[in-house]
């Protein structure tokens, strides 16, 4: 019992972190057309809300997934860790997603209190550039990216190389996404 809610604990934290990095991607969309500082401040500040949900969630994977490695898949011959899948979820969990909180989180803290003094004023164009920063997109889209590489590597259990060539190029295709969604111009509002 313990060990098939540990399981599906864990398959929820996937779950969280692949939520929540979605929901910075649609909260970013927003960010980039506000037109009023409460909108950008309200818009960045629900983009950091959904960045507290992916950083339980990595919690949460970190825990019950070492559960797991522990319970699950170590043998008197091999120890859990000694397993690609889970060795590579752990060092991305704990090198790779802090990336994105790391260099976009201090932005977005930025953008909501600036937002906040502004009020319903229209917002200058550098404030405007920057909630439109393709370095602040990057890092925050490179959370989805992240968050998909590490189902992927839950699913196919891939071996150290593969597993690695997969977080590696799905947070790298995540930042990327990221910075080019950043330098197109939004849609005409209709």
């Amino acid at each position: 019992m313990i060990d098939a809610s540990s399981l599906f604990l864990h398959v929820l934290a996937a779950t969280g972190l692949v939520g929540g990095g979605i929901v910075q991607v649609l909260a970013g969309t927003r960010v980039r057309t506000a037109r009023t500082g409460r909108e950008l401040a309200s818009w960045a500040g629900f983009a950091r809300q959904a960045g507290l949900l992916i950083a339980g969630s990595a919690v949460l994977s970190l825990l019950t997934g070492g559960h797991l490695a522990g319970a699950v898949w170590t043998t008197d011959a091999r120890s859990g860790f000694s397993y690609p899948f889970i060795t590579l979820g752990v060092i991305g969990l704990v090198l790779l997603a802090p990336a994105g909180p790391m260099l976009g989180g201090p932005r977005l803290r930025r953008l909501v209190a600036e937002g906040n003094e502004i009020g319903d004023a229209g917002l200058p164009a550098a404030l405007r550039a920057e909630a439109g920063a393709p370095s602040l997109w990057g890092p925050v889209h490179s959370l989805l990216g992240l968050g998909i590489g590490m189902v992927a590597l839950m699913t196919y259990k891939p071996g150290w190389f593969t597993g690695a060539v997969v977080l590696l190029v799905t947070f790298a295709l995540g930042w990327v996404g990221g910075a080019v969604v950043a330098r197109t111009p939004p849609m005409p509002e209709a």
